[in-house]
């Protein structure tokens, strides 16, 4: 009778550890689902490659104790289901925005997804590394500002007519051209990196940005009759061309990822068109020709 009672009484206790167990399991295979969304987002805004990030995604959910894995990917959205052998998650990330490309970000976050893969950690550990990331990734103010100066003050020397006769006069008037390409880049880097934490739209705050170039430089223009105002404007033209975009398009579509390529194309011509709006309308309120 004693024997009886005492399986009895064992009964509740293994119900109860096989319960922990699932609910142990439930929360490792979600927070495998989330850690590996999450990477895969940064990924893509960061620049990388469509493939990268599904087979980052992919590694992390088969490091967790995935059986299957399926993931989609295109530049807006990451589409994942997931069969952990008895349980199956089916999730979703839309990314509401391209963000910009910061390859030291991406080395970072490639670095991080081996190490999850090797050490399997839970969510808020996971949170707390993406966190170191994000601080020692972020661009600081001065450097986003002393980049775009002396950025369009090499593109204005770059472009100008330096090099077809050394003389006094041409090193001068490409060191003034240079100069005043940096003089108008610097209140332009304020304004982008302000108008980057708002919720204005990206296209019209690009075509606000260059609005105020164009008009800047063609001020300059009236002031300083020795400069030249195309070299001016071709400088800081420069700093918002989106070429990295353009190639990472290409990339895609040589890749076989053709919608998430023809995606980046559609965006990197929107944005040409809001430069190239924004500097005509600055130079017809000026009374100029386009």
């Amino acid at each position: 009778m004693n024997d009886v009672n005492g399986i009895r009484n064992e009964e509740p206790e293994a119900a109860e550890s096989v319960a922990l167990e699932a609910t142990d399991n439930d929360k490792k295979y979600d927070d495998a689902v989330f850690i590996a969304l999450e990477l895969g987002e940064h990924i893509l805004k960061c620049g990388g490659e469509i493939y990268r990030a599904e087979d980052t995604v992919r590694r992390i959910c088969k490091a967790y104790g995935a059986v299957t894995v399926d993931v989609t990917a295109i530049l807006s959205v990451i589409v994942l289901t997931v069969d952990f052998g008895g349980k199956s998650i089916t999730s979703s990330r839309r990314l509401s925005e391209f963000g910009s490309n910061n390859l030291g970000r991406l080395s970072r976050l490639n670095d991080l997804s081996r190490k999850v893969c090797a050490e399997k950690p839970s969510k808020e550990e996971f949170l707390k590394r993406m966190g170191n990331i994000n601080g020692s990734t972020r661009i600081s103010l001065r450097r986003c500002v002393f980049g775009s100066m002396f950025s369009a003050m090499g593109f204005a020397i770059f472009f100008s007519n330096f090099g077809q006769s050394i003389t006094l006069d041409t090193v001068w008037a490409c060191a003034l051209d240079g100069l005043l390409a940096a003089l108008v880049a610097l209140p332009l880097s304020l304004i982008t990196r302000y108008l980057s934490h708002t919720k204005l739209n990206a296209v019209i705050a690009k075509f606000l940005v260059c609005l105020l170039g164009g008009t800047a430089a063609l001020f300059l223009g009236k002031v300083v009759s020795q400069c030249h105002v195309d070299m001016i404007m071709i400088g800081n033209i420069m700093n918002v061309i989106p070429g990295v975009s353009m190639a990472n398009a290409f990339r895609d579509v040589f890749s076989g990822d053709v919608m998430s390529g023809t995606l980046r194309l559609c965006a990197v011509m929107v944005d040409a068109i809001a430069i190239a709006f924004g500097y005509a309308v600055a130079i017809l309120l000026f009374g100029g020709v386009i």
